[in-house]
């Protein structure tokens, strides 16, 4: 079976402290898309959709780095 060469850059610390920033971002964007009202004096200076998206890049990059963690 051929590997995908993934390998860690950052101890398994961090992985895990980037994946829950990831989650962290995501849940604060959905919440934030929710919100039907439109303040003009609140505006929010990153969109919703943008905190979801580094959210999940995140999550991706947290969920990579603990891989040696999970699969020993």
């Amino acid at each position: 079976m051929k590997s995908l060469n993934i390998d860690a850059f950052l101890p398994w610390e961090i992985g895990i402290s980037i994946l829950i920033i990831g989650i962290i971002l995501i849940y604060i964007g959905n919440r934030q898309s929710k919100k039907k009202d439109i303040d003009l004096n609140k505006i929010p200076f990153v969109k919703p959709t943008t905190k979801i998206i580094l959210g999940s890049g995140f999550v991706l990059i947290g969920f990579i780095q603990l891989f040696p963690f999970i699969f020993r």
